[in-house]
């Protein structure tokens, strides 16, 4: 069985770029690089934007340690085995293309993608895929349907995929806190380029590609307006429009959010099977 571990990210502005994505290996290259991890950070749990910005437990700790911790930690990933997906949303081109898209398809649209990564790369070994993610209130019901709701809708899914998507806290799990920095690397892939201020390639998400088993999907303007004029053909393979899902939330008696879409996209997927 592959164990799979992931995480979410957002800008610190919640208004640029939000990410998911996951770590996935054997069960003895994690237990290896955990024992490492816990030693490098003595035992302190890791979380990758409060060390690289001097935030809680790093507080107090030279800013130069603290990159020297998070560049080690990087390191180690890389030097590790493990591999890892991760898909990145420009949410300003989002807003400017499909100025009327709820913010919460984001969710589902970067989770979906890393879940079906993981499913892809278990069939191509012939393998199983266990996925546990950072636990989060806002979230974790709708992870946990999402999941659902794939695993029912496509058999191969369930073939590789575990019964059940598990979560855990980062606190208590080093290898959540490994999900945690690359899910970071891969949000931050994003936002070096589309942000206020251009960056070069990190050196740890450097690192990390260069292994060729690190790779981060991203989604920005050339995608979405290619979307914009593929949308006659998408509303065609979907089989619905949005006063679709309008009529439905009236008819249901339902308030638009993340879990009313995902509840609607699997009622009409169902619906589409059985006709």
């Amino acid at each position: 069985m592959l164990l799979v571990y992931g995480d979410e990210s957002m800008d610190e502005t919640h208004s640029r770029v939000c990410a998911a994505a996951a770590v996935l290996g054997t069960k003895e290259q994690w237990t290896t690089l955990e024992s490492k991890w816990v030693q490098r950070t003595d035992g302190v749990p890791f979380h990758a934007n409060d060390c690289e910005s001097d935030q809680g437990v790093y507080k107090s700790i030279d800013h130069k340690e603290n990159m020297t911790l998070y560049r080690d930690l990087a390191t180690m990933l890389a030097e590790s085995g493990l591999g890892g997906f991760g898909v990145a949303l420009d949410l300003k081109a989002q807003a400017q293309i499909f100025p009327n898209l709820p913010a919460h398809q984001n969710y589902h649209k970067v989770v979906v993608d890393v879940i079906e990564f993981m499913k892809n790369f278990a069939k191509s070994c012939g393998d199983v895929a266990k996925i546990t993610f950072d636990r989060r209130t806002e979230s974790e019901f709708n992870a946990t349907l999402v999941y659902a709701n794939m695993r029912e809708e496509y058999p191969e899914w369930k073939e590789r995929l575990a019964p059940k998507i598990c979560f855990e806290l980062s606190t208590q799990n080093p290898r959540i806190q490994v999900a945690d920095l690359f899910t970071r690397e891969a949000m931050k892939a994003l936002d070096n380029e589309i942000g206020p201020v251009k960056r070069k390639i990190r050196g740890s998400w450097k690192a990390l590609r260069d292994t060729g088993r690190f790779m981060v999907y991203s989604y920005s303007t050339e995608w979405f307006n290619d979307l914009a004029k593929d949308l006659p053909n998408l509303i065609q393979r979907e089989g619905f429009t949005r006063s679709d899902y309008e009529s439905w939330l009236k008819e249901h008696n339902r308030q638009d959010n993340l879990t009313a879409y995902i509840e609607f996209f699997h009622w009409h997927k169902t619906k589409q099977r059985n006709s």
